[in-house]
Formats: structure tokens, sequence, C-alpha cells
């Protein structure tokens, strides 16, 4: 009678003994017959069952595979001779009391060859899915009831995770907009993983779909511009798996891949960006230097931040659509304005274009550009609580008229000052103090020189241009010239000089001329997408 069959791990002298009947379970779990270490071996990988001089191997859905003479199985027989892969560790099938064997696959060492070459592909893609309120790592831990070294590295790992994890959240709670988000996801990527390059990708708005890099980081940017696979970002987007691949230029999946073989890429990794609702789009990152750079136990930290960052990206949009509705909202409100008084016509909008191009002209930052904008816009709200026979008027204003209509700043910020939100609070200095002037001849308070709020100083001279050059019931429009030389006459008098300064560098460019609304720019970025590949 036959003796068992046994497996023999290649390159050692362990040897485990498979009886007739007996069906061993290979994995990393302490509960299974064969327990190995390799973070590359899922918990439960595989199980081989001994019948007569054959075993017969099932992967258990293992992240990374089976493989029998490196073919990735599911349910496949082995005999003497064959090789069982899972991950890096490989077990000869040899029958009872053989010392030596030779593998059908030609490879008699495969863990030697790990040590020995980084460019031996020796494992295949990893696509995996991951659930955004599931860890498997923290069940690793928690599953190893002993008290060696590898319950002390599995508990180590899942602190250090989650104190990465709890640091990004952080970091990405303060993203306001989509460039702040991106850039801090890209800057967390490249520092957790080592990775080269990396690559925020979003799925397009339009209906159609299709991927598009918005924002992307290199190390050192290469002399070549920075193609991200679409066939492989468009594969995760569409399927939410995980993607990990040891050394993808070696391996056949990627033979088809134009941005993967000319650009030399070595180990790459993607994940989903995504809710558990929906999935925005993809996380990429890329190593070209070595094959091997990444792990899976890099991927499932990187999926973990795929789902943050998709988070974060959702509470991104949703806080831009309320903006929106509040830049219509008023926008509404300066045409309702703008309507009660007959003879300033679409006035608001005016000022507030010229004032969001001299806070760019004067050096503001975004948001203070915006403020200046969203200040001009409402700059003429209190006017709603002026008499309409004052407004309309068709001549210039008795003294007592003119006291009432100068009411109209404090009636603005007393009616702005309801509205609970940072935005609208940071555009009361505009609304109330665009009538003060630098020699503190104006109102509502008279303050001179720099007591003047910047946004109220800004919103003067803007406010005067436009009226200047608007025809009204008791004179005539100036030209442009005319309103340009009247400034320069009221610099340092009535309005700051670095403002009509500003206005006089705008006027000599002819930036001066009317547009309408700009759109918000969209985050602009050196990599792109490689082509489809034919057939994908």
């Amino acid at each position: 009678m036959q003796g068992p069959l046994e497996l023999v791990v290649t390159g050692t002298e362990q040897r485990y003994a498979v009886a007739e009947g007996e069906c061993l379970t290979i994995g990393r779990l302490n509960e299974c017959e064969i327990v190995l270490t390799d973070q590359a071996v899922s918990r439960r990988h595989f199980t081989v069952e001994a019948r007569g001089q054959t075993l017969f191997v099932t992967d258990l859905d293992s992240a990374n595979g089976t493989f029998v003479n490196e073919r990735l199985i599911h349910t496949c027989s082995a005999a003497p001779g064959d090789t069982i892969r899972a991950g890096s560790v490989a077990f000869d099938v040899v029958g009872h009391g053989e010392t030596r064997v030779v593998s059908r696959s030609g490879s008699s060492d495969v863990a030697s060859m790990i040590g020995s070459s980084a460019d031996i592909t020796l494992e295949p893609v990893i696509s995996k899915r991951f659930e955004p309120t599931r860890f498997d790592w923290l069940s690793d831990a928690s599953s190893h009831s002993d008290t060696g070294a590898p319950e002390l590295n599995l508990l180590e790992r899942a602190q250090r995770h989650l104190s990465f994890l709890h640091r990004v959240s952080e970091v990405l709670a303060t993203a306001r907009d989509l460039p702040g988000l991106a850039d801090a996801t890209l800057g967390t990527i490249l520092e957790v993983t080592g990775g080269d390059r990396a690559a925020f990708v979003l799925r397009r708005r339009d209906g159609d779909g299709s991927p598009e890099v918005a924002a992307a980081r290199e190390r050192v940017p290469g002399p070549s511009p920075f193609v991200v696979s679409r066939t492989l970002v468009t594969s995760v987007i569409e399927k939410g798996v995980s993607t990990f691949a040891f050394d993808a230029i070696n391996d056949e999946r990627f033979s088809g891949g134009r941005s993967v073989l000319g650009q030399q890429v070595r180990s790459v990794m993607c994940v989903p960006l995504r809710t558990s609702d929906a999935i925005f789009g993809a996380l990429y990152v890329d190593s070209l230097s070595a094959a091997g750079r990444f792990s899976e136990a890099d991927l499932e930290l990187m999926a973990a931040l795929g789902n943050q960052a998709g988070v974060a990206l959702h509470r991104v949009r949703l806080m831009g659509e309320i903006e929106r509705l509040l830049l219509d909202t008023i926008r509404a409100i300066a045409a309702t304005i703008d309507a009660k008084d007959g003879y300033t016509h679409r006035h608001s909008e005016r000022v507030a274009t010229l004032a969001r191009r001299i806070a760019l002209e004067i050096g503001l930052t975004a948001d203070e550009q915006q403020t200046a904008e969203l200040s001009a816009l409402l700059h003429d709200v209190g006017k709603i609580a002026v008499p309409d026979s004052i407004l309309n008027k068709p001549g210039r204003l008795t003294e007592a008229e003119y006291e009432e209509m100068k009411k109209h700043a404090l009636h603005g910020a007393r009616i702005i000052s309801n509205i609970q939100s940072p935005a609208v609070t940071a555009v009361l200095p505009g609304v109330q103090y665009h009538h003060e002037r630098w020699d503190g001849s104006g109102y509502p308070e008279g303050l001179r020189g720099e007591q003047i709020p910047l946004l109220g100083r800004l919103l003067g001279v803007a406010d005067f241009f436009d009226a200047m050059t608007s025809t009204r019931p008791y004179r005539a429009a100036s030209s442009t010239e005319e309103a340009l030389a009247m400034l320069r006459e009221k610099a340092g008098t009535h309005f700051d000089a670095r403002i009509v300064d500003a206005v006089l560098r705008l006027y000599e460019r002819d930036d001066l001329r009317e547009t309408g609304w700009e759109d918000l720019l969209p985050v602009r970025s050196q990599a792109v997408l490689s082509p489809p590949v034919p057939g994908s």
C-alpha cells in the first residue's frame, strides 16, 4: 500500500503529509491545518484533498488566486511532480518517501527566486472588492489567539492603519474644494505607498461617464507626459474592485496597455473613489523603479483611503451645490433690487464683474475675489427699504430725500446680517461701507483712509465707475475715459489710490469690457488618460 502524498515547501525541508481522504486547509488563519504568514495569502486560501495518488486542489475565493504549475485554477487535480502556489509560497507535490522532485512547471525552487530576481512575476493581478465599512486586516488581527509574533505584527499593522486613517480623515475633512481635496489625497498616497506617481481620476458628469484625470502628482517629473492606463481605470470604476499588479510590465494582462509598457510601469495600484452608494472615480498610483513596490496590505489601505476620499468628494460637491444655490439666490436678490430701481438695470452685476477683476489685480486670493463679487452683488440690497418715490425720482433728490437714500447702506448690512453663513457674513463690510470716502466725507460712519475696510474701498471705486458710465435721469452717461479721469482726480481724496491704479491698469490692458458670469475652472493636471485599447 502506498503511503500518503506530501506537500513540501519548495526550497525547504518542511513537509506536510496528506492522508487518504483527508482535506487540509491552507491559509493565514491559525485554524488552518497549514498556516502561512505570507501577507499575499488569504486567511483561508485553498484546500487539498487526497484521493489515491492525486490531490484535488480547490481555491477558496482567495484574493490573488491559487496556481497549479503556474496556471490559475478554481478546482484542479495535482499529482507528484506538480507545484501548487499561493502568493510567494510554493509546494511541491511528492509521493511518500521521495526526497527530491522537479515540478512540471520547470521551476524547482520558486521560493529562492523571490530574493534573487525582482523581475520575476510572482503574483498575478489582484482584483478585490473592499466594502467601505469592512476592514479585513482587523479580522485578521482578531482571529489570532496565540501570543506569538504573527499576532503582534497584525495588531501593530491594525494600529498603524487606524492611526493613519484617523489622520487622513482630519485632513480630508478640511478640504473645501476639489483642488484642495485632490492635493491632500495625492500627497497622502505617495507618502504612504512610496509610489512614484499618483492620479485622482473622476467620472465625467456630462452623462457619458468616461473618466478623466482631475489632478496628478509625480515625485520627480519625468521627460514624458504622465499617462494613466484608461483600460485599468475604467475597469476599476465599472466593476468597483481594487486592483494591484506586482509587476505590470512583465504581466501578459497588460500586454496591450501602451501607457504601462511605454512608460515602463512596474508595480501599479488602482482603487475606486467611492461611497457606499456611488463610485465617483478612481485613485491610481504606480512605481517606475522596481517590481514588488506594493503589497496587498497597501491595496487594502489605499482602498480605505479611496472610501474616505469618496465621502469627502461627495461632501465637497454638496457644498458646491449649496454655494451655487446661494449664488443663484444672491443673483436673484440683486436682480430684484435692480428691477426696483428702474435706472440701474444690471448695475449690481456689472459692479460685481469689475470688483472681481480689481480684486484679482491687487493680488487678493480666490476666496477674497469671490467675496468681493458677492459683496458687489448685494451692495445695494438695502434699497429695498427705500421708498420707490425716492429711488425712481426723475431728478435730483432733496436734502431730506438724500438722507433717506443714504440709509440704504445700513439697511443692507442689517438685512444681510440675518443670514448665518460665513460666506455671506464676509460680504458685510462691502455692503455697509462702499460709500465711505478716503478723506472721511462719506457715509454712514465717516470713516477715513485705511479705517475703511478694504472691501468697502474696492466696491466704492467699482460702484462709482459703473454709476458714471451709466445713464441716470438727471445726467447722461460719461465715457470710459471721462470716468477714469474723474477717478484719477479723486484718488487720494475720495478713493484709495491703490484701487484706482488697479482700474487704470485694467483699462490699459483693455480689460474693462463687460462679460458674463465665469464658470468655476476645473482642476488642471499634467496627467492624461491613455487612449482606449482596441477591443478593451
